[in-house]
């Protein structure tokens, strides 16, 4: 079988013609029904961001043309500087801070809150003049702290990681965490936890500007009549995480964000907004098991797959896992599995060699 070559005669690989899949006519001229200012915070979470972006690009135009007809965007800063994203790839702003009536919504979205670089003075004060002007502020991912720090959602309803609960209550206390909803929408402000909620908070503004049939456009373009079953990526042992009672499932996603420390459940309990003695109630409740059980199994299966897919030490594995030591972990593992880690270890090996 013969293919058409695509190289040149320098040796350098020819493009090909893929003008036919472009747009055949002219855009509309229209006032653009949804103007957008993104400000992204410094260690802002490149994924969400991205989301929420190319959710707004599909929308804005018909098929794949990336033309800014119904969605504009502008990334914005108080400095031409690049700003690094907690995985360190960077995006140059598209313009200084302006005049926040230019834009029908401020997005500020943040990410790591750990990091050594602050929001710069400027975005306060960015945020609090749209505030001033009526414009909709929203809080995606962190960025909703920096509202709070900038007194702006005092007695409001605030979407957030789960993870993060417990850092608003305390910081914020007259602040209402809400962390079993992608959107929240009170008075003009909105927020968003992140992550792929993104996507639902472009869906939340395109279909107030721009109407449904924009957003079944764009998500059935990002392929959202596919489906996505998360059984297949879901472990067994965290049928947990689909509890109808939220309280449940964040303590386990807490659960699984400190699988290495040592942390007590009290301090679970309270990451949620519950008390060691409700939280335990709860588990046994759904779960049939105490939160502390659940936590130790969590931990054995991670140090089990650790066990036979890796080469670490038994004593690395157990530190790892969050066992106070490695006389601790073998007494659990042996418990649980009838073996101890080492002989299971062995065994596995020399099935393998066979």
């Amino acid at each position: 079988m013969f293919r058409t070559s695509f190289i040149g005669i320098s040796g350098i690989p020819l493009r090909g013609d893929y003008s036919h899949l472009g747009p055949t006519k002219a855009p509309p001229h229209i006032d653009t029904p949804l103007r957008v200012a993104i400000v992204p915070t410094p260690n802002f979470t490149l994924m969400p961001l991205a989301c929420f972006v190319d959710f707004l690009r599909l929308s804005g135009d018909e098929s794949d043309y990336s033309r800014q007809i119904y969605c504009t965007w502008d990334v914005l800063s108080h400095s031409e500087e690049p700003v690094f994203s907690s995985c360190g790839i960077a995006i140059y702003p598209d313009k200084p801070y302006g005049d926040p009536s230019d834009y029908d919504y401020i997005i500020v979205h943040g990410g790591i809150l750990h990091g050594h670089e602050s929001p710069h003075p400027d975005l306060y004060k960015f945020v609090i003049s749209a505030a001033k002007q009526a414009v909709p502020l929203v809080g995606s991912c962190s960025g909703s702290f920096v509202l709070a720090e900038a007194g702006l959602l005092s007695g409001k309803r605030c979407a957030v990681h789960f993870a993060l609960a417990g850092t608003l209550r305390q910081n914020f206390p007259d602040v209402i965490p809400v962390t079993d909803t992608p959107v929240v929408s009170d008075g003009n402000i909105i927020t968003s936890p992140g992550g792929l909620a993104a996507i639902n908070l472009a869906m939340f503004l395109v279909a107030d500007a721009c109407g449904e049939s924009r957003v079944h456009k764009a998500f059935h373009y990002l392929l959202g009549d596919r489906g996505f079953d998360k059984s297949k990526v879901t472990e067994e042992l965290e049928i947990g995480l689909k509890c109808e009672d939220r309280r449940v499932a964040n303590a386990i996603g807490l659960m699984r964000q400190k699988m290495y420390e040592l942390c007590s459940i009290s301090e679970i309990a309270a990451g949620v907004g519950t008390s060691e003695r409700e939280l335990s109630r709860l588990f046994n409740k759904h779960l049939q098991v105490t939160p502390s059980q659940y936590w130790r199994q969590m931990r054995l299966r991670a140090a089990k797959w650790m066990l036979l897919n890796s080469d670490r030490s038994i004593a690395q594995i157990a530190y790892e896992c969050g066992f106070t030591d490695c006389a601790h972990f073998v007494h659990w593992f042996k418990r649980t599995y009838h073996v101890t880690p080492a002989r299971m270890r062995r065994s596995h090996r020399e099935f393998g060699l066979r």
